[in-house]
């Protein structure tokens, strides 16, 4: 162990020996001893016999350096104190209650290394061979992405996304009752219209890709517009968390009566698909990553999204094709633009919405997430006929169907991820007070949920550091790692894996890792042994 610690202390000491021109110089053996003052703390290793040495450096001026060493001979050994002191031509060792003088000898050194012999005053001759640790500087990745409000929003208005026959395309608040029956007359014949969408991004963000959450507002697929408050409320505050988001226009209008009702919805399905198909076409210029895509909608905008999610062409309602007094209104993905490409909806968001038919989740497996208040007399909580039409007049307008309540049992008796909050006593559009039309804290549990939803789907897995052999691997594999150690010192890092020697000594031990992770998101995890 004394010929250890000489072979140490020597090389700290050497670091001083050098001339302006960065070598040896042989003069300055016969000077006084001036130790290098170390920007402490610091870490020194040194291997002797085979065996690894620590050297911890806690305080250090030009003729004094005091700290620890320790002998790494497994994965956690105790620490030991010493006082290196600078007399005349000769430096004194203060360590376990000994005290060695030595002078040393260079034979080469540079900023990274040092070795030599020294003649020490005990046990002769002594050669050494001493490396200075480095260890990468911590950089904490955490940023709360998807979770706190980050950014200003950018919003890029009325971009169109598709030509297509229709009635028409929106129809605001503004327009009284009266003018919302006789608009009904439009619905006779259809003209051209274009259909737009509007986009909201984060702005200054430098990340190339976002997740896309596709939002689509209610209005019994008669009335309502992508200009929707709480839907572009919802798409603002999505946005500021570090999501793409949009919100889309679709055709509307119908006449009274079952198949004209259904075809309506149809066509909103259709023009829900082109729109994604047109923002997946404009990845790069939106700065979407398609392998995250959500969609969600309240009322029709939900019963919509639920159809993008499970319809397929097999699955068309029969009144969706051609008779004596109806075109065939095609297929739901090739309506609206040329455009020929394919998305996966990762997850969806059911806001008071339906289906005709909750078989269709067979088709795909995807997390949802519904709200619903169960005194909805407009969309059925459970399953019953929509819009509140009550007597022999229903069957003639509408067909029945499953609400939020049905949709999610089915769901999870299929095994899938599926969540349903009940607004109890609450009517349709539940966020919003009947009375004032102002927002309630309805509003907000669905904001917030929401996030939550989603940022579990971009982050399924937190960062967990486990212990295999000996190093300690962060899981899920992240695009980079930094770590730091509290009572130890990082041996080598490489990918997701570090190497660790423990001071058996130290007050605390832990072991703390930053993650990069896909979408963006930056997390910390500390794990303390």
């Amino acid at each position: 162990m004394r010929r250890f610690l000489a072979f140490i202390f020597l090389s700290l000491l050497s670091f001083h020996l050098l001339g302006d021109d960065g070598i040896p110089d042989p003069r300055l053996f016969f000077k006084r001893v001036f130790f290098p003052v170390v920007e402490t703390p610091a870490v020194f290793t040194s291997t002797v016999d085979g065996k690894d040495f620590f050297v911890f450096i806690e305080y250090s001026d030009s003729l004094t350096m005091k700290g620890h060493y320790m002998a790494w001979e497994e994965t956690m050994t105790d620490t030991l104190p010493f006082k290196l002191e600078a007399n005349g031509r000769n430096a004194i060792l203060y360590y376990e209650n000994q005290k060695e003088v030595f002078r040393p000898r260079i034979k080469s050194m540079d900023s990274q290394h040092a070795n030599g012999y020294a003649r020490l005053s005990l046990f002769g001759t002594a050669r050494f061979q001493f490396n200075i640790h480095e260890t990468p500087a911590f950089h904490d990745f955490e940023n709360k992405r998807y979770q706190d409000t980050l950014f200003e929003v950018d919003e890029i208005d009325d971009l169109t996304y598709a030509h297509v026959p229709g009635f028409w395309s929106e129809m605001g608040d503004e327009t009284d009752v009266t003018g919302k029956i006789f608009r009904m007359t439009d619905a006779i014949s259809e003209v051209p219209l274009d259909l737009h969408l509007d986009i909201f991004r984060p702005q200054n963000d430098t990340l190339k890709k976002h997740p896309l959450v596709m939002l689509i507002h209610g209005g019994a697929f008669y009335f309502g517009s992508k200009d929707d408050v709480s839907i572009t409320r919802w798409c603002r505050h999505l946005a500021s968390l570090g999501y793409v988001t949009a919100s889309i226009d679709y055709r509307i209008g119908f006449l009274p009566f079952m198949a004209s009702i259904g075809r309506a919805g149809y066509r909103a399905v259709q023009d829900a698909h082109a729109a994604m198909r047109y923002l997946v076409s404009h990845q790069q210029d939106y700065c979407i990553d398609t392998s995250m895509i959500f969609v969600g909608g309240a009322s029709a905008g939900a019963i919509t999204a639920l159809n993008l999610a499970f319809m397929t062409n097999e699955a068309r309602p029969e009144y969706t094709h051609s008779d004596f007094f109806r075109p065939d209104l095609g297929s739901i993905d090739t309506c609206g633009n040329n455009i020929r490409t394919h998305f996966r909806i990762r997850g969806i968001i059911d806001m008071w919405g339906a289906m005709p038919d909750t078989t269709l989740l067979h088709r795909s497996n995807i997390p949802m997430l519904a709200f619903h208040g169960d005194a909805d007399n407009i969309v059925p909580y459970d399953y019953d006929y929509p819009f509140g039409i009550a007597g022999p007049l229903k069957t003639l307008l509408v067909e029945p169907m499953f609400g939020s309540s049905c949709i999610v049992d089915r769901a999870l008796k299929l095994g899938y991820n599926a969540q349903l909050v009940t607004f109890h006593g609450y009517k349709h559009s539940p966020h919003v007070d009947p009375n004032t039309k102002a927002f309630n804290d309805n509003f907000f549990i669905i904001q917030d949920k929401m996030s939550d939803f989603f940022y579990d789907l971009v982050v399924p897995q937190k960062p967990e550091i486990v212990e295999e052999t000996d190093r300690y691997y962060v899981r899920p594999y992240p695009l980079e790692t930094s770590w730091q150690v509290e009572g130890g010192v990082i041996l080598s890092s490489e990918s997701n894996a570090v190497k660790v020697a423990w001071i058996k000594n130290a007050p605390q031990h832990s072991l703390t890792v930053s993650v990069l992770m896909p979408y963006g998101v930056g997390l910390t995890e500390k794990t303390v042994y």
